[in-house]
């Protein structure tokens, strides 16, 4: 974000909490920094849900990001390489395959569950989590050929089911326009 995206956020996430009728500007300072962070990592969007499904707590994150890839000639390959390198890497507890997106492109997606632990902190959090891996096509804007990752995760397994047709629309929506400037150059 920059600098003015960021006051406009926080002071956002100030009215909400009526206790703090102004920003934080610590707050303000992080929530600068882990945006650069984000950027610099390659992240287009990031973002999480928090409310309730059925009447029960739940959370939710989407992260979309997009790295240097030399993936060679061929998107189809370097989808299916993609998807058995990373099914194999993962475990017994993911599964996936190569789903066509209308953009043309391939789509290696890859399910699984994951726990999160962090050190002294009780219980680990199991979460279930969706990424798909889509070579994006060749652009004389880009330096190198590039992959774009979409990462899902939800903590609350039983809503999944509820989650994916969002999920599965927004991979409908992927659009790769020639001639655009990307983040990557």
């Amino acid at each position: 974000m920059t600098l003015e995206e960021t006051l406009a956020f926080t002071n956002a996430q100030a009215v909400e909490q009526s206790s703090h009728p102004a920003p934080d500007p610590r707050a303000v300072d992080r929530t600068r920094a882990v945006s650069q962070i984000l950027s610099r990592m390659g992240t287009l969007y990031a973002g999480a849900a928090f409310g309730l499904i059925n009447e029960g707590p739940s959370a939710a994150t989407l992260l979309v990001t997009a790295q240097s890839f030399p993936y060679g000639a061929d998107a189809q390959v370097a989808a299916e390489g993609t998807l058995q390198t990373l099914v194999a890497q993962r475990g017994s507890d993911w599964t996936g395959g190569i789903q066509p997106l209308p953009c043309g492109q391939p789509a290696a997606v890859v399910v699984g569950a994951r726990i999160y632990e962090l050190p002294g902190i009780e219980p680990p959090v199991p979460f279930a989590e969706l990424q798909a891996f889509v070579p994006v096509p060749e652009n004389p804007t880009l330096r190198e050929q590039a992959l774009l990752t979409v990462t899902f995760t939800t903590p609350a397994l039983p809503h999944w089911d509820t989650y994916m047709p969002a999920v599965i629309r927004l991979l409908r929506t992927i659009t790769f326009v020639p001639g655009t400037p990307s983040a990557l150059n």
